[in-house]
């Protein structure tokens, strides 16, 4: 993660671009009330982050993936096989 001035972030806007497209890394743009600042980060890493609230949003969700991470610690896989 990077934090940047405004203006410096102005200053090489496509360099910045190209570093949070091809790291996912992120870069955060403080604001005087620390509350305002302004993040930039990749689509991909955005569109990750909110796959990954959707999941979590439900007690059934956060139950369902447990579940299924144990088996897949347990080695109690099932293989699919199609017809």
């Amino acid at each position: 993660m990077k934090a940047l001035t405004i203006s410096n972030f102005r200053k090489s806007l496509k360099e910045h671009f190209e570093y949070v497209t091809k790291s996912m890394g992120i870069i955060v743009i403080p604001q005087k009330n620390e509350d305002d600042g302004v993040v930039v980060m990749s689509l991909k890493h955005y569109n990750s982050l909110t796959e990954t609230e959707h999941l979590l949003s439900t007690e059934n969700n956060r139950k369902r993936l447990e579940e299924s991470i144990k088996q897949l610690e347990d080695n109690d896989l099932v293989v699919y096989k199609e017809d």
